[in-house]
């Protein structure tokens, strides 16, 4: 049994619109759309430089079921580049870009091997004799809800045998619960490998058998923040090891700002450009979201709807033209007061913050915009968090017409 080194990454959304950012400076729009492209070619290239065997994608390599055409050239065209280098490629497609999308498609390599709408195996051999199954299925269509992971069955005659499913582990939230599968079923596989894809966090799951979602490879808004990229595996008899390597040249950041008593807009804007500035010295692009957090009711009302635009232009101004930029992509102001705090002399106010909203109030308040024909195909439902800060959004701008002179 010889040792083996791969690579794995999923969710790459190349030709991702970024329909949600359009105004943005066009300048930076531009490297926005790329950053999906160059984070993958960081991928290829380490690929090469640690001598890999051969690369998991597992899924949603696309960002939609029409996938173009000059995309899917230049994705051959680091396939080739692999080529050269020796190493192959197997890919799953998932619920971004199914099987059953309408696209004109390119001829890939020999070297490229994408599994079909049903589970299969596909046997690979290294360099110095080892056996390596690896197993897949792509979605034939875009809702794909039973569990895949059932049919997966364990060949006997490998060395290894490595597991790549795009599905929703089973309790995790913020995803779409496609392909559901729990940490039990992956065991029962008795796999040596599970290379994961669909959730956009990366995460380790399991370390027997281990189990990694690699998370995007690209952050396409403000919840997907941090390093991006894919995952180094090494394999030797029982030992594994795995490591994380950072591809984006662009990332999605937060920075969280306390408000005091004794803090006025100047003191915010000297805070803003000093971390700015910190982020600058690390190299790469980065689109920045502000959250302030007020300690008192005098520091809320200070920040008004025109001075948090104001404060959002002062710090993009000739962010464009900088390199790397650090676009202020939008300022939050988090919630600080509570109802009871105020109860005394408003018990109407008091009141009506305590009424929380629920499923069907969210539903019903999103409803017409969800059904409208043209939005409804770039909008996804907001989570949990989000709901909770649209909560916190509309209670500071009741709390400010309230109490704002």
């Amino acid at each position: 049994m010889g040792r083996i080194v791969f690579l794995h990454a999923a969710d790459l959304h190349l030709d991702s619109p970024y329909s949600g950012l359009k105004m943005l400076p066009a300048a930076i729009l531009e490297k926005v759309r790329e950053s999906a492209f160059q984070s993958f070619q960081g991928m290829i290239d380490a690929a090469i430089r640690h001598e890999a065997e051969f690369i998991l994608l597992a899924g949603d390599l696309y960002d939609g079921e029409n996938r173009s055409l000059q995309t899917q050239v230049r994705f051959r065209s680091e396939m080739e580049r692999l080529k050269k280098a020796g190493i192959s490629a197997y890919i799953i497609h998932g619920n971004h870009d199914h099987l059953g999308g309408s696209w004109i498609q390119v001829e890939y390599p020999e070297n490229v091997h994408v599994f079909a709408g049903s589970t299969e195996m596909k046997i690979h051999i290294t360099k110095d004799g080892t056996a390596v199954s690896i197993y897949g299925c792509s979605y034939s269509k875009r809702h794909v809800l039973e569990k895949l992971v059932n049919t997966y069955q364990k060949i006997q005659g490998a060395d290894y045998h490595i597991g790549m499913l795009h599905g929703n582990l089973e309790g995790s939230s913020g995803h779409s619960p496609y392909a559901p599968f729990s940490l039990t079923d992956l065991e029962e596989k008795d796999f040596d490998y599970w290379a994961l894809g669909h959730i956009h966090k990366r995460m380790v799951i399991s370390k027997n058998p281990l189990a990694i979602y690699p998370g995007s490879m690209q952050g396409r808004n403000r919840k997907e923040t941090g390093k991006k990229g894919c995952y180094l595996i090494r394999m030797e008899g029982e030992a594994r090891s795995y490591s994380f390597i950072e591809t984006s040249q662009l990332n999605w950041e937060s920075a969280k700002f306390h408000i005091g008593e004794d803090d006025n807009f100047d003191s915010l804007l000297k805070s803003c450009r000093a971390h700015i500035e910190e982020k600058r010295s690390a190299g790469r692009n980065v689109l920045l979201n502000l959250v302030l957090e007020p300690a008192c009711t005098a520091a809320e009302i200070m920040l008004k709807d025109e001075i948090l635009t104001g404060l959002t232009d002062i710090l993009q101004e000739g962010e464009e033209d900088m390199q790397p930029f650090i676009w202020t992509a939008g300022i939050q102001v988090k919630e600080t007061q509570r109802a009871d705090s105020f109860s005394l002399n408003s018990p109407f106010l008091a009141e009506l913050l305590k009424s929380e909203p629920d499923e069907d109030d969210f539903e019903k308040a999103l409803e017409q915009l969800f059904k409208h024909k043209h939005a409804r195909r770039y909008l996804e439902y907001p989570d949990k968090e989000e709901r909770q800060s649209l909560l916190e959004d509309s209670r500071r701008l009741l709390h400010q017409i309230l109490y704002s002179k």
